[in-house]
């Protein structure tokens, strides 16, 4: 089990200087609170969970950079299961593109590659207009209750046993929620179950083969071939984002397929 490296608030601004921003962008309306992201990373320290990680968007007009959306990864020592780490995620923003959102996750030792949650439930925002610290506290304590039962989740995914067609579907089903159109995809929907690890290849539960389409996902490098035919290698996923709107849609899928062969074993 990898050790927990808890991150300094000036670590967490030289990673994401988006983060130390003292002031909001010019034009925000009056009702507008601005409250620091190191503020709200703080109220998430007294409350046990701890900064490990950190990032922020790019921009595209100056005068956003400072200002734009980051991301900062917490997480607890007593959410450490079977090799996964429960995790929370604090997005922000001070140029009005983003409320504070704070969201559960999961974060596997083996490829370092987190992803989140898909549930609604693991999920609060609050708006910079009437912010208050009492109501973002409780919120982050609902989502880490949540966060408490993911753990079970991840243990449940790991016992369910998946056909090699079942396996087949699946691909299929995330590669069309993927990619907007499948058929102008460089790579085809089975590449995605290639697994990147020894110990994965003779697995075939549902926990192992959904982390092996999101890392495959989020990571790249799959070699296809570009709708003219030239070859082409998919790009690992950088945009906060797109690596979310991915994680969630695939964490939703995986649930889809949980419940089935929930269904089935019942039957």
């Amino acid at each position: 089990m990898e050790e927990i490296k808890e991150l300094s608030n000036e670590t967490l601004v030289s990673l994401a200087p988006s983060i130390g921003a003292t002031a909001a962008i010019n034009g925000v309306s009056e009702r507008y609170s601005f409250v620091p992201t190191i503020q709200a990373i703080n109220y998430l320290r007294d409350s046990n969970w701890i900064p490990v990680q950190a990032g922020q968007a790019g921009v595209r007009l100056e005068d956003r950079r400072g200002f734009q959306k980051h991301m900062i990864r917490f997480t607890r020592p007593d959410l450490l299961v079977n090799g996964h780490r429960m995790d929370m995620l604090l997005y922000n923003s001070h140029d009005r593109g983003c409320a504070f959102q704070l969201i559960g996750g999961v974060f596997k030792f083996a490829c370092a590659n987190g992803l989140v949650i898909g549930d609604r439930m693991a999920e609060y925002s609050h708006r910079h207009v009437g912010f208050t610290p009492e109501k973002f506290i409780e919120s982050a304590a609902m989502v880490g209750k949540h966060i408490e039962k993911v753990a079970g989740v991840v243990d449940d995914w790991q016992t369910i046993q998946l056909e090699e067609i079942e396996k087949d579907y699946f691909a299929q089903a995330a590669h069309k929620l993927i990619y907007d159109e499948p058929e102008k995809s460089p790579i085809r929907s089975t590449q995605l179950l290639n697994t990147r690890r020894t110990e994965d290849r003779n697995k075939s539960d549902l926990w192992t083969t959904f982390n092996t389409i999101q890392e495959n996902t989020i990571k790249g490098g799959l070699r296809g071939r570009s709708p003219k035919g030239r070859r082409a290698k998919t790009r690992p996923v950088k945009s906060i984002d797109r690596n979310k709107k991915i994680n969630k849609v695939l964490w939703e899928l995986t649930q889809k397929m949980a419940e089935l062969k929930g269904v089935r074993a019942a039957a």
